[in-house]
């Protein structure tokens, strides 16, 4: 995998998205849940075109904790975390609350080879960029031997969307996540 984006070009953007942070304004939308991944079905990789909808809801959802979107809380003593009925990818989505009471929202799934690695996060990275690019989002990404990753960045006040796929053990796992924003 090799290098698309220098470190001073992604400087550079992020410069460019906060000069830019007071000429974006956010639509309103209604929210609405996605169903969810069964053991029975196979695990999704990518979201399709028609989904930006759900990304846009995520993101909006961000605001309120993603309560919308909770379902189960994770019987863990040292974190407050939430199972989702909303899968960008894999079956297993959750909310976590951090340190300073700001949520984010995270899915992760297995990928047995680099070659299906690659395509995929390729994949799934084009249709975000298809999705945030059109309203503003800007994109980075970094490839390493071992590792992809793609952020994509709106301004100060808007939660920071990553996809990262990196190399564990003998396989891959790629991670889908909407965190507090670079601002906070």
């Amino acid at each position: 995998m090799k290098n698309y984006i220098t470190p001073s070009i992604v400087a550079f953007i992020l410069v460019v998205a906060f000069i830019l942070a007071g000429c974006t304004s956010k639509t309103n939308q209604t929210t609405t849940t996605a169903t969810t991944t069964t053991t029975n079905q196979s695990v999704k990789t990518t979201v399709t075109p028609d989904e930006c909808s759900t990304i846009n809801n995520l993101i909006n959802g961000y605001e309120s904790g993603f309560n919308s979107i909770k379902t189960d809380k994770v019987n863990n003593q040292f974190t407050n975390q939430w199972r989702t009925n909303t899968h960008i990818i894999g079956a297993n989505c959750t909310v976590t609350l951090n340190k300073s009471e700001q949520a984010s929202y995270q899915c992760q799934t297995p990928v047995k080879t680099q070659t299906q690695t690659i395509k995929s996060h390729q994949k799934l990275a084009k249709q975000l960029r298809q999705c945030l690019t059109k309203t503003g989002w800007m994109e980075s990404q970094k490839e390493t031997a071992s590792s992809i990753y793609s952020t994509f960045v709106l301004d100060t006040k808007t939660p920071v969307i990553t996809l990262a796929t990196n190399q564990e053990g003998n396989g891959f796992s790629t991670r889908f996540e909407i965190a507090p924003p670079l601002g906070l």
